[in-house]
């Protein structure tokens, strides 16, 4: 998912363009900067995500309703309307996350630096129905659960990149590194659905940690160029709580084209690999169109469309736009589709 809002901006675009952003789409743009950018603070990059399209958390709250007044009435009619709630549930899902970012980069043609501290969660919920008893109305048995999965990580990175020296092939090429280390808390577990929350309940939870790489190359043909990034290369594998599942934050790899132009860049991007979701999600492969048109220096407008090949979600456009107050700079996006809404805001300085 886009750690930046310019990237979310464009659909989640940023493989082959965005250098202030390096850290987060592909560390090898941080030494594509232009000479008069001597460093930029990145503090903090917000985003926030909900998916909700089978309306799990109105139907959650709709049977504990329908529980609530069968307990008082103990009626056959008052059952019946809680088993339509249950069945109502069943297959249902619903998604929740977002990210804190903060980064301070030093780019530069020759060797280019950041150090960046980012925070992002994601929380899965969907209800398991069977095993309830309502033949007795005056005395009903409760028994699906609503299973909860989730997990919180803390990524503690550096970036490094430069661009590389001679002819041919090499000419107007850079590479760049990410090395990361992470903290992380899974969860996992199930409740009762009578007494349910969607919400992850944080205090059962495993933790974890380990190190990351990601690696980043950039070639430029003029206004052309060509960005490859593969990240997470060291496979890690985390608990979800007690539950005895896990999950993974596997290799992922992904490349972009694009044009750019004094004031325009046109980007595509594609996943080169199937990724995997946290939570409940299906696998993702997102190729994304993303298009920014400054029309004067303190103003970029920023539009995209992202489609999952593999997958009918995570489809649909996305808008946002840069403000410059001078050093200052104040970016917002927003995304959304059928089983998704996302919002994202940073606050940035350059000098």
């Amino acid at each position: 998912r886009p750690l930046d809002a310019r990237s979310a901006a464009m659909a989640g675009v940023g493989v082959a363009t965005g250098s202030q952003y390096a850290s987060f789409n592909n560390p090898a743009l941080l030494s594509t900067a232009g000479e008069s950018q001597e460093w930029f603070l990145l503090a903090p990059a917000l985003s926030h995500y909900r998916g909700d399209t089978d309306n799990l958390q109105d139907g959650l709250d709709a049977f504990q309703q329908a529980a609530d007044n069968l307990a008082a009435s103990g009626s056959s009619a008052d059952a019946s309307t809680v088993q339509t709630q249950l069945n109502q549930l069943n297959g249902n899902r619903y998604d929740d996350g977002g990210n804190l970012s903060v980064m301070l980069a030093i780019p530069s043609r020759i060797l280019s630096g950041a150090a960046y501290l980012h925070r992002y969660n994601w929380a899965s919920a969907r209800p398991v129905i069977g095993g309830d008893n309502l033949s007795d109305p005056a005395n009903p048995v409760y028994a699906s659960q609503l299973e909860h999965r989730g997990a919180l990580v803390i990524e503690n990175g550096v970036t490094a990149a430069k661009v590389l020296e001679g002819k041919g092939w090499r000419s107007q090429m850079a590479v760049g590194i990410n090395v990361k280390f992470l903290l992380v808390e899974g969860y996992g577990y199930s409740e009762d659905l009578r007494s349910a929350r969607v919400g992850i309940d944080r205090d059962q939870r495993s933790n974890g940690a380990a190190f990351g790489l990601d690696v980043g190359v950039i070639k430029e043909f003029g206004i052309w160029k060509l960005g490859l990034v593969a990240r997470n290369l060291f496979a890690n594998r985390f608990d979800y709580g007690n539950s005895g599942e896990s999950f993974s934050l596997p290799p992922e790899l992904a490349a972009g084209l694009a044009y750019q132009s004094r004031r325009t860049v046109l980007e595509l991007d594609a996943d080169l690999t199937e990724n995997s979701v946290g939570g409940f999600g299906d696998p993702e492969r997102i190729i994304a169109l993303g298009w920014e048109f400054q029309p004067w220096r303190w103003l970029d407008l920023r539009a995209g469309y992202r489609k999952n090949l593999v997958g009918s979600k995570l489809h649909g456009p996305s808008l946002g736009f840069g403000l410059a107050f001078g050093a200052i700079h104040l970016d917002l996006a927003a995304y959304h589709d059928a089983g998704e809404d996302r919002a994202s805001a940073q606050l940035g300085m350059q000098f």
